[in-house]
């Protein structure tokens, strides 16, 4: 730049220093020089080298990026600032849960496979925390769940009462668990595809029926003395057992040690057993969905003919039926009702009566017997079920009875359940048309007495099968009879006699009190049927062996998770972080002496008087089970 340039300027500008200007002026001069002595000329070009170029640098370093250099020292990458994982953490007191946003990816997936933690002492189940957002116009704005960079943990209102989790602890779980290692094993491995199975029964002729039917005892011998299973299954599905009794019988800590069994389950066998009903109001009615499909089952159902539900209340099964439009069937419910009967009576709940839609269904009945207990072992009731029905074109009965009650000894659920077991198969005898299907469920099958009422069925009808479904759970001993093509026969008349007498033998009385009759069939006749000995073994042999294996499983990952939470936990004490509520110290916990879900309050597992009082629904759809007894825990899985 010229001098007369520079004058131009403002003289405020002029005295600025102009370090850029100036240095291009000195490069110019450098350029411009006549100079034509080499050694001039290559000190100039040195001089020129060795001048800073802060522009021409920058452009370089944007075009050439260097590699990141290793810290010169310690002291210098300790001084990089690092933030925790945790960015926030909310709780909700009055449902047990909370959701915790996280800066670290790594943390969020390893929570999510790890499933259950431990946090101030108490299992928490931990999953990917989600939130509801409207999709695009084209989705007709459906809500739909999208992944938030977060975990929800939840352990449950109850247990939040009881021993709470504070955010602190949450926060502190999470933040100890950056740059750690994911444990090995998350990944759970069944010991079997989860899927539906089914089993033949046949038999190649009619043999003769025991006149002399009488009560007897319900003893595990008549459990380990099966024909068609033998002693050393059984007690090894007992043995798998008495381990999930022990895990009900650990004592705290943890908390809510329950969490583990059900996630454990939950990982094994995900479609068995899940919560809720997928397409229905409850999972009774994904099973019947299931059975359906897999044997046919309203496959040549006439259209408008009708269909009894026995036992079935709230009703699930009956809502899929007459969700069938296209057949149009017109349905009646025989059920327990609650609250009612004698002390020592099958006790019905409140939940499980009809739902109130079902009542008001245009192509639905209510029915309650003769004395309006809809209790099908009480004297009258099934005949007067049956008179009800007899102008109907019945060509379907449904029956999901069952029973729940901690006065079951272990392992004896299906002896006491085989009454109503006899009482469901006269009733669809007494009602179906030619031609009906039966559905009914049952619980284990070893004893003598069930499988001569699974030969007579097999002589009933044309096809006969036992169904355990998928989403029947795989640790437990519930399945399905399937009977289709009823006969209407000799024989018929000849098993429906047999099956009064026996029906008339229980007298009304509450299986509390009288559980078991002798065998409907001579067990050496049965033994002689080749073909209903085969089929019977191969049912049971495979159910036990199953239902064991899945147990055993269970177990197995109930305690490696519950290790494993324990190992990264920070703290185990339950009761360490509790704020007193009063002026006074907390006294002190006995922790062995604290209630476990097997021993629950002991005092309501008392005896009143002489008189065993039994709670139970004559139904029920695995609802309200109580595991105040240990030695029923397992008995329910």
């Amino acid at each position: 730049m010229d001098t007369t340039k520079q004058q131009k300027l403002p003289a405020f500008l002029c005295s600025i220093p102009r370090p850029v200007a100036n240095l291009v002026k000195q490069q110019h001069k450098a350029l411009d020089s006549t100079d034509t002595d080499p050694k001039t000329a290559n000190k100039k070009t040195e001089l020129l080298l060795s001048l800073p170029r802060p522009i021409r640098n920058l452009a370089l370093q944007k075009q050439e990026p260097q590699a990141c250099e290793e810290p010169t020292s310690k002291a210098t990458a300790d001084e990089i600032p690092t933030l925790p994982p945790v960015i926030r953490v909310k709780k909700s007191r009055s449902r047990g849960c909370a959701y915790v946003l996280l800066r670290d990816s790594a943390i969020i997936e390893r929570c999510v496979l790890q499933r259950v933690a431990v946090i101030d002492g108490v299992c928490v189940e931990l999953s990917r925390h989600t939130k509801k957002a409207k999709q695009s116009d084209d989705a007709e704005g459906e809500d739909v769940e999208q992944p938030v960079g977060g975990v929800f943990v939840s352990w449950g209102a109850r247990v939040e009462s009881r021993i709470p989790v504070s955010e602190e602890g949450i926060e502190a779980y999470f933040n100890s668990l950056a740059g750690k290692p994911c444990p090995e094993g998350l990944v759970a491995v069944p010991p079997f595809a989860e899927g539906h199975v089914s089993f033949p029964l046949v038999s190649q002729g009619f043999a003769a029926m025991s006149w002399d039917i009488r009560p007897t005892d319900a003893t595990e011998d008549e459990i380990l003395s099966s024909p068609f299973c033998t002693a050393e299954q059984i007690k090894s599905l007992s043995a798998a057992k008495d381990r999930m009794d022990e895990l009900w019988e650990r004592p705290p800590p943890p908390m809510a040690r329950s969490l583990m069994t059900r996630v454990a389950r939950d990982q094994l066998f995900p479609c068995s057993g899940a919560h809720g009903g997928k397409n229905h109001e409850n999972r009774a009615g994904d099973k019947l969905a299931e059975i359906s499909e897999i044997t046919g089952l309203l496959d040549g159902v006439p259209h408008g003919s009708a269909f009894l539900d026995l036992c079935g209340g709230p009703g699930a099964w009956s809502q899929h039926l007459l969700a069938k439009e296209e057949l149009a069937l017109q349905g009646f419910g025989f059920t327990l009702k609650a609250n009612v009967g004698a002390a020592d009576d099958w006790k019905a709940e409140a939940k499980d009566e009809w739902y109130p839609d079902l009542e008001r269904h245009p192509r639905w009945e209510s029915l309650w017997g003769a004395d309006g207990t809809g209790d099908l072992l009480k004297p009258g009731n099934l005949n007067h079920l049956t008179y009800s029905l007899a102008r109907e074109h019945v060509m379907l009965c449904v029956a999901d009875g069952g029973f729940s009650d901690d006065k079951i000894p272990r392992n004896l659920l299906e002896l006491y359940f085989y009454r109503l077991f006899l009482a469901e198969l006269l009733t669809a005898v007494s009602c179906l048309s030619k031609g009906g299907k039966f559905v009914c469920k049952l619980y284990s099958c070893f004893s003598a007495p069930t499988a001569s009422l699974l030969f007579l069925t097999t002589r009933l009808f044309d096809s006969v099968r036992i169904v355990k479904p998928m989403s029947s759970k795989a640790t437990g001993p519930e399945r399905y009879l399937v009977a289709t093509g009823f006969h209407q026969d000799g024989e018929m008349m000849a098993i429906q006699s047999a099956l009064l007498r026996a029906h008339a033998v229980g007298g009304g009385a509450s299986p509390l009190l009288t559980p078991l009759l002798t065998p409907m069939v001579a067990m050496e006749s049965l033994s002689q049927d080749k073909s209903f000995a085969e089929s019977m073994q191969s049912m049971l042999v495979s159910l036990c062996s199953r239902q064991t294996q899945a147990l055993n499983a269970v177990v197995d990952r109930a305690i490696f998770l519950e290790d494993m939470a324990m190992e990264s936990a920070l703290c185990t004490d339950p009761f360490k972080n509790m704020v007193s509520t009063s002026k006074d110290t907390r006294p002190e916990v006995d922790i062995a002496a604290l209630p476990t879900p097997a021993r629950g309050d002991r005092n309501r597992c008392e005896h009143k008087g002489s008189k065993v009082k039994g709670k139970g629904k004559g139904k029920g759809k695995g609802k309200g089970k109580s595991r105040t007894n240990p030695a029923n825990a397992a008995q329910w899985f």
